[in-house]
């Protein structure tokens, strides 16, 4: 009973991605069924309860079923028996052939990445939820969902509860997804949801080294997977349940196929990309800046490369999932701003923040607070991305699209940092704009591991197996 609580999820995910991808390496076909498994999931939950159905287990599992059913039916409709013999078919030989082909140094950096995992798996289900927010909010309204499985019922209940007046809106104001995930395991038994958080780090170390392997060695994109696994921040955020992981984990797998869409226009990568972005939204409402400045540079791109229709395709498949909670909670729980109490309403406030935009004095203060506090902990990955870019600087025009979204992704973090703190004050501002920041840290990784590679040949495809480079 356990297992079915990640399973269907996961046959869920593997249905959608088989329609919008049909032709990636089957790790990399788990992990994105993973990840676009529980997102749908909760989706799903979401839907049953705007029609006013409960989302119980019953009829929860009946919706997913149904939906894989019809999945199932259009995929067969659509390519006949093929997609169906490749899931026959045995990996076992290709893997056989795979390990030997593996140098010993391949071989340890694998063995390093599933240890990592593993003891991140360990720690994450061994300690129960313990941290501040996720006790007061996130993990408190799954527990909620979970009794009364319903939004509505949810609220009325904490409202019973609460002694602070504006308590609900806390609990209740950021979009619902990991709460929903807690609330299906919880369902399904799981006495400790952090288990979902550890198999995203898994789904995160496959996806990279896909993206990865197309553009660079096997041995470099092996590295570059275990020193991103290793990152002291990701690894630590791996095993609590906070919403920052799992939205650092939508939004740069979002940027990996962004980019890879750039690379080989093939159309199932920018459909994933805006899937996944519209999933990061579905965790946090921030993404909606750094959405804006990826659909900047994607129409630059797109523009010249005659592909007029991808710019409204990404926005299209973002803003089908981006303003659902913002819009239930205004309808059903009348939140009347996105901020919540005491954040900042109306375009007169906004344009008078805008207009201390030239305070150079404040820049000042705001650039030392992000040097010395917010990057505190991952100054280490910060420099590599800086003396990398100098040394390779030959190389960073090849990857033009992802060096701008890594550029265009700090300056809009430090503009952001810069109107927070003149509502909040930089104490007020610390410890947020520090775990928002992990969302950047694996694309810094991906543009790093690219630029310092070896180019090689890319035709769209990740094989495990290694050829020689193009000279």
């Amino acid at each position: 009973m356990l297992i079915l609580g990640l399973l269907l999820p996961v046959l869920l995910g593997l249905t959608i991605s088989w329609l919008i991808v049909p032709d990636v390496p089957i790790l990399e076909r788990l992990a994105l069924g993973y990840a676009l498994g529980f997102g749908f999931l909760t989706l799903a939950m979401f839907f049953l309860n705007v029609l006013g159905i409960n989302f119980s287990l019953f009829n929860t599992t009946i919706l997913v079923s149904g939906i894989i059913g019809l999945s199932l039916v259009f995929l067969r409709r659509k390519n006949g028996r093929g997609w169906l013999l490749s899931m026959r078919l045995n990996p076992f030989p290709r893997m056989k052939g795979i390990v030997r082909s593996l140098s010993v140094f391949e071989k340890i950096l694998i063995g390093l990445v599933v240890f990592f995992v593993l003891s991140n798996l360990m720690i994450a289900v061994y300690w129960p939820v313990w941290w501040s927010d996720s006790l007061t909010c996130f993990d408190l309204r799954a527990k909620l969902f979970h009794e009364a499985q319903s939004f509505p019922g949810a609220m009325a209940m904490l409202r019973d509860r609460a002694l602070k007046e504006n308590f609900g809106f806390y609990v209740f104001g950021k979009p619902p997804m990991t709460s929903l995930v807690h609330t299906w395991l919880y369902l399904f038994g799981w006495t400790n949801p952090k288990v979902f958080y550890p198999l995203l780090l898994l789904s995160l170390a496959v996806i990279f080294y896909h993206s990865l392997r197309g553009y660079v060695h096997r041995y470099h994109a092996l590295l570059f997977t275990l020193i991103l696994v290793t990152t002291p921040y990701i690894y630590g955020h791996a095993t609590n349940s906070y919403i920052n992981f799992p939205f650092a984990f939508y939004f740069s797998v979002a940027a990996f196929y962004l980019y890879r869409w750039v690379s080989t226009q093939r159309k199932g990568f920018l459909v994933l990309a805006g899937v996944l972005l519209g999933l990061a939204s579905w965790i946090r409402q921030e993404s909606t800046i750094f959405f804006l400045g990826y659909l900047i540079i994607l129409s630059f791109f797109s523009i010249s490369r005659r592909r007029f229709f991808a710019p409204l395709i990404f926005c299209l498949l973002y803003f089908s999932i981006m303003p659902l909670w913002e819009l239930y909670g205004k309808i059903v729980f009348h939140f009347q701003r996105a901020g919540g109490p005491g954040a900042i309403s109306g375009l007169p406030a906004i344009l008078t923040m805008t207009g201390r935009l030239l305070d150079f004095l404040r820049w000042k203060d705001v650039l030392t607070f992000f040097w010395n506090d917010i990057l505190a902990w991952v100054r280490i990955v910060f420099y590599m991305l800086i003396f990398t870019t100098l040394l390779y600087i030959d190389r960073v025009r090849r990857h033009l699209f992802l060096f701008l979204i890594v550029v265009l992704n700090i300056v809009l973090f430090l503009t952001g940092t810069y109107l927070t703190t003149l509502r909040d004050g930089f104490a007020g501002s610390l410890g947020s704009a520090r775990r928002l920041f992990l969302m950047f840290l694996p694309i810094i990784w991906y543009f790093v591991a690219l630029i310092t590679a070896e180019p090689r040949f890319s035709n769209g495809n990740t094989e495990l197996v290694d050829t020689p480079a193009e000279e």
